[in-house]
C-alpha cells in the first residue's frame, strides 16, 4: 500500500531517528559501543532487530541520509467495541525515512507490518456456530506523522477475523475505511465514556553504533472502529452477526489502543552489517 500525506510522516519521529542513526553510523569507525542503558518497556529487549523488510529506496534517493526504522511491540492491548485483546505475540512493523539527494528532503516509505493470529473468542457464541475467533491485524494504507510535539503517528489498520464460518475476507475495517490510529506517547484527549491516559517518549535504550534502539509506549483511546464487511466467505452474509457480538460499528471513546514497543533504527549505509 502507498504512504498518505507521504513526505509529513516523520518530521518528528523518523526525522529525530534518522539524525540519530546517521550521527551514530559516522562515529561508527573504531568507537567503543555504549552500554546499554536500563529499560523502559515493561518486556525484555528482543535479541536482535529484523531489518530485512526495509523499503529499497526510491528513484533519486541515496543510502547516505537515509535511515530504517524497525519496530517491535511487545506488549499491550488492543480494546475495539466489546473485544478486550491482549497482544499475546510481537507486532512488527518497519518503515523508512530516505533522503532525496537532489531537494535535500526526507520522505517516509512504509515497509511491512507483520502480525500473527491472536485468539480473541473461545466458547462465547455457540448459539452462531462460532466456538472460536482468531484476529489479525493488517496495514490498511494509511501512514502519516502529523506535525506535533508528542510524537504522534497515524497509521491505519483493519483486523482479519479468522474462523472457518467467518471464511478468509472477513474483516473489521478496510482499505477504504481503516481503523485509523493517532499513536501518542503524550496524553490523549478522548470523548467519553474514555478518559485521558498517557504514554511514554522514546528513550534511548541501548547506543550500538550503527545501531540505536529506543523504549516507547503509543497509546491511542481516540478512534471508531467501523463495522465488519465481508463476512462468511466474503459475502458480508454475517457482518450483521459480528458486529452483535464484537459491539461494532464502536465509536470514538469506546475503544483503547497501548503499546510497549521497542524501537530500533539503523542507517541505510549499514544495512547487512
Amino acid at each position: 500500500m502507498k504512504s498518505t500525506k507521504g513526505n509529513r510522516l516523520l518530521s518528528r519521529v523518523a526525522l529525530p531517528l534518522a539524525g540519530a542513526g546517521v550521527a551514530l553510523a559516522m562515529a561508527a569507525g573504531g568507537a567503543q559501543a555504549a552500554p546499554a542503558l536500563p529499560a523502559l518497556n515493561p518486556d525484555p529487549m528482543p535479541s536482535s532487530f529484523d531489518f530485512s523488510d526495509c523499503p529499497a529506496l526510491q528513484d533519486g534517493y541515496q543510502a547516505a541520509g537515509s535511515t530504517c526504522i524497525s519496530v517491535v511491540i511487545t506488549s499491550g492491548t488492543f480494546s475495539v467495541g466489546n473485544f478486550d485483546q491482549q497482544v499475546t505475540s510481537p507486532i512488527r512493523m518497519t518503515f523508512a525515512s530516505q533522503f532525496n539527494k537532489t531537494t535535500r528532503k526526507i520522505t517516509p516509505v512504509f515497509g511491512k507490518l507483520r502480525a500473527d493470529k491472536m485468539l480473541i473468542q473461545s466458547g462465547l457464541i455457540f448459539k452462531y456456530g462460532l466456538t472460536s475467533v482468531q484476529a489479525q491485524p493488517e496495514y490498511a494504507g494509511v501512514f502519516d506523522q502529523p506535525t506535533s510535539t508528542d510524537f504522534k503517528i497515524k497509521i491505519g489498520l483493519k483486523i482479519k477475523l479468522i474462523n472457518p464460518v467467518l471464511g478468509n475476507n472477513c474483516y473489521l475495517g478496510s482499505n477504504s475505511n481503516p481503523i485509523t490510529l493517532n499513536l501518542s506517547t503524550g496524553t490523549t484527549n478522548p470523548p467519553a465514556p474514555n478518559t485521558p491516559i498517557s504514554g511514554e517518549a522514546a528513550t534511548v535504550v541501548l547506543s550500538q553504533p550503527p545501531l540505536a534502539v529506543r523504549s516507547a509506549k503509543h497509546v491511542d483511546n481516540a478512534f471508531s472502529v467501523p463495522g465488519a464487511n465481508g463476512c462468511l466467505f466474503g459475502l458480508g452474509v454475517a457482518d450483521w452477526i459480528v458486529n452483535e457480538i464484537a459491539g461494532t460499528p464502536a465509536a470514538a471513546g469506546k475503544n483503547t489502543m497501548i503499546y510497549n514497543e521497542y524501537i530500533a533504527s539503523k542507517p541505510y549505509t549499514a544495512l547487512g552489517s
